[in-house]
């Protein structure tokens, strides 16, 4: 009887601060900012930086 009322809580909470919709998009936000710090230090190629980027985008 408890788990009901938890889990509207639960529920209501990432509806309200909009973090199940953080979830998803903060992992792809780091990949890309992971990418991009690798090009920059010249650890990846232009090339393979598009081809990279454009398979996060997918």
């Amino acid at each position: 009887m408890l788990v009901l009322p938890l889990l509207f809580i639960v529920i209501a909470y990432f509806l309200l601060t909009g973090e199940g919709n953080n979830i998803f998009t903060n992992k792809k936000d780091e990949a890309e900012k992971l990418l991009k710090e690798r090009y920059v230090n010249g650890e990846i190629d232009e090339e393979t930086y598009k081809r990279m980027k454009a398979v996060l985008k997918k």
